[in-house]
């Protein structure tokens, strides 16, 4: 009896064994299968879209990675776009070297977008004027290494260039704590990711100081043509106050400037600070003007792109707001030419086709020196 009792036993231990064996078996073919689902879209691909560059401080965060690799998944499910991840070590983090990678992928793939993640990237410096500076983005976006673009002391000259490849960046504040640092990057991309069609609504809020718009009010006036404007010159705060109950497609604000705001009123002198950003429901902000697309620095005029400080200031807040997506920051309705040469003129009448930001500001050529803080994949659902 005792034999019988103990052959059963062993019988139904080996059954649980081999049942326990197959679990694992088809767990490990399934997590296998998954992986290369996961990753299916860069490995061996034909077709490359964008470049996804991760800084030297942040290559290698897993919990970053994953949600970078969740965002790569929804643009291939979205736009079938093939993405890419470049990680840029202390050895390599030199913008002429980055530059280099670009043009080598673009030569071989025709890419679209590079979206630079980490304030520690070395990035090229636009200009330097007290403790105001800002990045460039023109030396990345353009063919033809230095010879694209002209270059001083102080920064990249903002003569007219062509715009071949769309760069944005997602830069975190330099003395924020790492954990923080990382917290915006993820929540970023999960944004990115998230609620993707967009619906283009047909609404558009300018505001504008009168005292510099002789030829901008315009270029401004001529969004009429693509969507429902509503333009101010000179706004009060309750202007102000009262845009913020609307839901805009895109909101534009010029003015004279600095990293952290924007006067709409020099009369009155009506500041519209970088923290409003956070209140508006837009996924499209546009901020023009001196400085908007920089940073505080503790150095004063050392022609040296040093990393940002602690303080309101407008790029941050791509991590911050709850709908923005795109920031466009900068000289955004330069005029002067004869041709359109602006951002304004050039981008403004493709996002309401449904392009993506990127291929509406492909190929066209610009003037002035702007920056684009966010997601180059964006678009709106028309």
């Amino acid at each position: 009896m005792k034999n019988k009792v103990l052959k059963i036993t062993i019988l139904f231990a080996i059954i649980f064994l081999f049942l326990g064996l197959s679990v694992i078996i088809v767990n490990a073919q399934y997590i296998k299968i998954k992986e290369e689902e996961f990753k299916y879209h860069f490995i061996g691909s034909e077709t490359l879209d964008m470049l996804i560059f991760i800084s030297p401080q942040y290559n290698s965060d897993i919990k970053i990675d994953t949600a970078i690799n969740a965002y790569m998944n929804v643009l291939k499910q979205d736009i079938s776009w093939d993405t890419k991840i470049i990680k840029i070590f202390e050895e390599n983090n030199d913008n002429e070297e980055i530059d280099k990678i670009i043009e080598n992928y673009y030569e071989k793939y025709k890419i679209k977008s590079c979206l630079m993640v980490g304030e520690d990237l070395d990035t090229p410096l636009a200009g330097d004027t007290d403790y105001m500076e800002k990045p460039s983005i023109i030396p990345w976006s353009t063919l033809g290494l230095t010879s694209a673009y002209e270059k001083s002391n102080q920064g990249i000259i903002s003569s007219t260039y062509k715009m071949d490849i769309c760069v944005t960046l997602l830069y975190p504040t330099s003395q924020d704590d790492y954990e923080t640092k990382k917290y915006q990057i993820i929540s970023a991309f999960e944004k990115f990711s998230k609620n993707r069609n967009k619906e283009y609504f047909d609404e558009i809020t300018v505001f504008e100081s009168k005292d510099i718009n002789s030829h901008s009010k315009n270029i401004y006036e001529n969004i009429k043509t693509h969507a429902n404007l509503f333009y101010k010159e000179n706004p009060n705060y309750s202007d102000l106050v009262e845009s913020l109950k609307k839901h805009n497609s895109i909101y534009l604000i010029h003015g004279h400037s600095n990293p952290s705001g924007t006067t709409v009123n020099n009369y009155e002198k009506v500041w519209f600070s970088a923290d409003k950003v956070d209140d508006i429901n837009t996924p499209f902000f546009g901020a023009d003007g001196c400085y908007v697309s920089g940073w505080w620095s503790e150095n004063k005029d050392n022609n040296k792109l040093d990393e940002s400080i602690s303080g309101t200031w407008y790029g941050e807040k791509i991590f911050t707001s709850k709908h923005v997506k795109v920031m466009a920051l900068g000289l955004l309705s330069q005029n002067g030419y004869e041709d359109s040469v602006s951002f304004i003129e050039n981008v403004l009448p493709n996002l309401p086709s449904g392009k993506t930001l990127a291929e509406s500001m492909i190929g066209f050529t610009f003037t002035g020196d702007f920056t684009i803080y966010g997601d180059p994949s964006f678009h709106f659902t028309v």
